[in-house]
């Protein structure tokens, strides 16, 4: 299978819980899909259809830390205020409230799409380079073309899973991430289970013995997954790491 690889770099990035608005704002230690979304709209400089490509991803950070980013809270406000000797009716009042925001600092991202027509929007886009948060620049080290090649085993690491993949396997952190977010002016969100996943995964052909001590895929219905690998990534026990292909939209709406 012929694919887009690009890789890409962060000092900093930060990936908001969407419903946390005060106090703190924690991150995810994976972006969204939807994150990944709107990188690719931004690289475009337009937006695609969702139903159009496919995508997947490794991601690693050196760490995570802390930082106090200063909020401004706005409300509705009557009454007017002074200037230069003019009263001027007000409509919002504004106040700035200190909060803590956790950030990934040494951030790695490859991504692999399914359309080899968006390697130039890659190679020049349309927008900056960002990642996560508007101020969270990045840049592109590499950009091209490579060939994954079916396997009958391989691992997942540091990449995110569908949530259907939690029955055969307890490794992983499930959480709800927004898969999607449409256009303006709703710009209605989707949010989804997915399997954050750090460690290393084995996946192996029916009937081989677990010899990854509880480290491997179960194969519950008999049938192998249909693999597809990465021949560049790091050879562990003769096998190299899946490329997961998930959507944006969900074909028919479903959940799994």
């Amino acid at each position: 299978m012929r694919v887009l690889r690009i890789e890409l770099e962060a000092p900093v990035c930060s990936f908001r819980y969407p419903h946390f608005l005060v106090g703190r704002q924690p991150s995810f230690d994976m972006p969204p899909p939807a994150t990944i979304f709107g990188h690719i709209a931004s690289a475009l400089g337009e937006w695609p259809d969702p139903e159009s490509l496919r995508f997947a991803y490794r991601f690693t950070a050196l760490g995570k830390g802390e930082d106090l980013e200063n909020q401004h809270i706005v409300v509705p406000a009557g009454g007017s205020f002074d200037a230069g000797g003019t009263r001027v009716p007000k409509s919002l009042d504004a106040t700035i409230q200190p909060t803590r925001r956790e950030f990934l600092f040494g951030a790695r991202l490859v991504l692999y799409l399914d359309r080899l027509d968006l390697a130039e929007a890659f190679r020049a886009p349309a927008f900056p380079v960002v990642l996560g948060r508007s101020q969270d620049l990045a840049c592109y080290t590499r950009v091209e073309e490579v060939t994954l090649e079916r396997a009958d085993r391989g691992y997942f690491e540091n990449t995110i899973l569908p949530f259907a993949f939690r029955r055969r396997t307890s490794r992983g952190v499930t959480v709800s991430m927004p898969r999607y977010i449409g256009p303006p002016p709703l710009r209605e969100a989707t949010f989804d289970r997915f399997i954050v996943l750090r460690e290393r995964l084995f996946c192996l052909p029916p009937g081989e013995p677990d010899r990854f001590e509880n480290r491997q895929l179960l194969n519950l219905d008999g049938a192998p997954l249909e693999l597809w690998i990465d021949p560049d990534t790091p050879e562990v026990s003769g096998m190299h790491a899946i490329v997961w292909f998930d959507h944006f939209v969900l074909p028919g709406g479903s959940d799994a």
